[in-house]
């Protein structure tokens, strides 16, 4: 599939990666707990905007998860494990506003569900070391962030196969998902 064919800036756009054992276990374990925790995060953090806005309905979003796929450490001078990476495309018609904010909130989430896991704060001048869990978010919508604790989209994720093979996993299942619900409304 073409990137360059492809609508990716609609939803959004998680990765997630692991190289080392947290503590719920190895890489592959860790990922496959934090999936449902993922969604989760994002059903509440969807649902206390709705809460705020005083409306009765629930949040409602669809969640398309890639497989897992083991790639090699990107950048690294260092000897490292393989990581384990994934990622995860959320649609829905009921998101926040995206804004500055509420994307910094979500962060903020992520970066709590990390170090639930065991992840321990990078330290200054250090990058792409070992990692229990990396949670990334890669896009919101057409938001555009550019700050030292987040930038939107993720500035080099076109350019990093362990996002880019996912990707073209997922949107290709959203895009068949996609073709079956407009035959099937069609119908009806």
């Amino acid at each position: 599939m073409e990137l360059s064919n492809l609508n990716i800036k609609n939803g959004l756009c998680i990765s997630l990666g692991a190289n080392i054992d947290s503590k719920f276990g190895s890489p592959l374990e860790s990922l496959l707990i934090c999936k449902p925790k993922i969604e989760e995060i994002i059903n509440e953090w969807g649902d206390s905007f709705k809460k705020r806005k005083e409306e009765k309905s629930k949040f409602h979003a669809n969640f398309f998860w890639s497989s897992i796929y083991e790639t090699l450490p990107h950048g690294v001078e260092n000897e490292q494990p393989n990581y384990l990476n994934t990622l995860l495309l959320i649609k829905s018609n009921s998101f926040p506003k995206s804004s500055n904010k509420n994307a910094k909130l979500l962060l903020k989430e992520l970066k709590k569900l990390e170090r639930f896991f065991g992840r321990e704060e990078t330290p200054k001048g250090k990058k792409w070391l070992s990692r229990c869990l990396d949670l990334d978010i890669l896009w919101w919508e057409d938001l555009i962030i550019v700050d030292e604790e987040l930038t939107l989209p993720h500035p080099r994720f076109v350019n990093r196969n362990f996002v880019i093979t996912p990707l073209s996993e997922v949107l290709t299942k959203e895009q068949k998902i996609k073709k079956i619900q407009d035959k099937r409304w069609s119908t009806d």
